[in-house]
């Protein structure tokens, strides 16, 4: 993308609301692990998107807890029940303001501060954003780890021992490429 075209989209931003939904390649994946063994879960129901006020954005995320799947049922049961998906059934992120200004050039990373809620409770978290701009989409990147703790979470145990506290997450969070 040339800088003429990023200029143009930024002045197009100043003056009108935009929203940005993520597209279905979109995922969240977790990564838990147990002394026996490690795992990954991945959810495709990513829901949200970029929402755009003048030049302030956003980040909205929402996923369905019952969407993840780690290849066991069991195993995908046991975090359902866990995390008592009947009473918060969603994981939700919420960026705070960032401005468009701060996405440049071909490949950009910044740092993006947050909420997310998670089991009834919402904690802050700040991760670094990667952003690729490919043919089509532009696609988000982000890598953190959250505790089960903080988010007052039972941990299940296997073997007389529980799981790890900490949950890594992969989010690729795509959407169509504005700049095209």
């Amino acid at each position: 993308m040339n800088r003429f075209l990023l200029i143009l989209f930024i002045g197009v931003c100043l003056s009108i609301n935009i929203k940005v939904p993520f597209n279905d390649n979109s995922t969240i994946t977790y990564l838990g692990s147990h002394p026996a063994h490690n795992w990954k879960g991945i959810s495709r129901e990513v829901k949200g998107g970029v929402i755009c006020e003048k030049e302030n954005c956003i980040v909205q995320v929402i996923i369905p807890l019952e969407s993840f799947d780690s290849g066991s049922a069991g195993r995908d049961s046991n975090m359902l029940f866990s995390t008592e998906s009947h009473k918060y059934p969603y994981v939700k992120y919420y960026s705070d303001p960032f401005l468009v200004t701060n996405i440049q050039e071909e490949v950009s990373s910044f740092k993006l501060s947050g909420y997310i809620e998670f089991h009834g409770i919402t904690n802050n978290i700040i991760t670094e954003i990667n952003i690729d701009y490919q043919d089509s989409m532009l696609l988000g990147q982000a890598y953190f780890s959250i505790s089960l703790d903080d988010y007052k979470i039972d941990k299940p145990q296997l073997l007389f021992a529980p799981i790890s506290d900490e949950v890594k997450l992969e989010c690729n969070l795509y959407f169509d490429n504005v700049f095209n």
